[in-house]
C-alpha cells in the first residue's frame, strides 16, 4: 500500500511567481499606470489591467503603444521595471510567509518545486538576489525572462518547465493567480491546478477555472493536496 501511495503522489509542484508567491499586485499596477499615463495619456481601467495579468512586459508594451518599434518596446519595458523595483524597495514587499512554509514542506516530502514565470529576467535576477530565492529553489528550476517561449495563456512555459524537470503533466500540480496563467497550466495537462487568493485577483473569473485557496489553508492540507 505504501508503495502505491508513493507512486500516486505528486512529484513536482510548479509555481507562478508574481501574485502567487509574491503579492505585488499594487506595485505592478502602479508602475504600469505611470507608464500608461506617459505613453498614452491615461491609466488602465480595472478590467483592462486584469486582462494583461500573466503576460510578458513585451506584450503589455505592445498593447500600450501600437505598432511601436522594438527599440521603443524595450525602452517601455525597462522603464516600467525600474519603477516597479523601486516601489518594491520603498514598500518593503516580501515573499508570502505561508507560501514559503508550503515550499519547505514540499521539499521535506521529496516533491520538487519549480517556478514558471512571465517575469522579465532583470526582475527574476532581482528576486533571486534580494529575496533569497536560491534558499528555496534550485536556480536551474526557475524559468523566467524567456521571450522565446510564447506568453501565457499559451501552455508552452508550463510544458517547457515540466520537461526541464523530466516530469509528465499528470505528475505535476500548479499554483497560479490570474486567469491567463491558469489557462496556461491547464493547457499543459497538469494533474491539478489551483488558484491562489491574492490582492487584485478576479475571484469570479479565476474560480471558474480552478479551485481557490489561500496559503494558510494549503499548509494545513498539504498531504491532501499532494496525495
Amino acid at each position: 500500500m505504501k508503495e502505491m501511495e508513493c507512486k500516486e503522489r505528486v512529484k513536482c509542484v510548479i509555481f507562478d511567481f508574481n501574485g502567487t508567491l509574491f503579492f505585488d499586485y499594487n506595485e505592478n499596477k502602479d508602475a504600469w499606470n505611470i507608464i500608461a499615463r506617459k505613453y498614452r495619456g491615461k491609466e488602465f481601467g480595472e478590467e483592462e489591467y486584469l486582462s494583461m495579468m500573466g503576460k510578458t512586459d513585451r506584450r503589455c508594451a505592445e498593447y500600450i503603444v501600437k505598432d511601436a518599434t522594438d527599440e521603443i518596446l524595450d525602452q517601455i519595458s525597462e522603464e516600467k521595471e525600474e519603477i516597479y523595483l523601486r516601489l518594491l524597495v520603498e514598500r518593503n514587499i516580501q515573499l508570502e510567509e505561508y507560501a514559503l512554509s508550503f515550499i519547505k514542506k514540499c521539499k521535506e516530502r521529496n516533491v520538487r518545486v519549480m517556478i514558471a514565470s512571465s517575469a522579465p529576467k532583470m526582475n527574476m535576477d532581482w528576486y533571486i538576489r534580494n529575496l533569497k530565492l536560491d534558499h528555496y529553489f534550485n536556480i536551474d528550476d526557475i524559468v523566467a525572462g524567456r521571450n522565446d517561449i510564447p506568453s501565457k495563456p499559451a501552455p508552452d512555459i508550463y510544458i517547457y518547465t515540466q520537461g526541464l524537470g523530466g516530469f509528465k503533466g499528470e505528475e505535476c500540480i500548479a499554483f497560479e493567480d490570474a486567469p491567463g496563467g491558469l489557462k496556461s497550466a491547464l493547457g499543459a495537462g497538469f494533474r491539478r491546478v489551483y488558484g491562489i487568493k491574492s490582492p487584485g485577483m478576479n475571484l469570479e473569473e479565476t474560480g471558474k477555472l480552478a479551485p481557490l485557496l489561500d496559503w494558510k489553508w494549503a499548509n494545513d492540507h498539504i498531504d491532501e493536496i499532494l496525495k
